[in-house]
């Protein structure tokens, strides 16, 4: 039987057991570079995955004071879609090496890549795009933590 302390030493490692990849580390806003937007991670609507929605422009209107739309899309019949509440990273699965893969869509030119995303440090999402062998990397930071730093 074990005792008291083995059991308190146990609860106490439980949380570092967690795998790297768990999902509510990577649950949240993040700021991509620049602040050109807010992206909220969160579950897909099937419940397995995660998706990246946009929830905040930088420049969301466009020159006619309009909401900025998803102009650039290959398929002519979503050119319509606003660019707040578009999903841009869909199907993250996780991965064993403690990240997620699945797609992301780049809206400045209309095309979806392989992506992948990776945790690096508390408040830092390195976010990468691929198509083939050529990758585009980008460093995300959480909404929150920028907000306290600004306190």
């Amino acid at each position: 039987m074990m005792s008291l302390r083995t059991i308190f030493l146990l609860l106490m490692l439980l949380p570092a057991l967690r795998p790297a990849h768990a999902a509510d580390e990577v649950f949240g806003r993040w700021a991509t570079p620049g602040f050109s937007a807010v992206v909220e991670l969160a579950p897909c609507s099937d419940g397995v995955t995660l998706c990246g929605t946009i929830r905040w422009l930088w420049d969301a209107l466009d020159e006619r004071g309009r909401p900025r739309l998803d102009a650039q899309n290959s398929d002519t019949g979503l050119r319509t879609r606003p660019m707040v509440g578009l999903t841009i990273l869909s199907g993250l699965k996780a991965d064993p090496a403690g990240g997620w893969q699945g797609r992301i869509y780049n809206p400045e030119d209309g095309q979806t890549y392989r992506a992948t995303v990776k945790r690096r440090g508390a408040d830092t999402l390195v976010v990468e795009g691929c198509v083939l062998i050529v990758c585009s990397k980008q460093v995300w930071r959480k909404v929150s933590s920028i907000a306290e730093a600004l306190r």
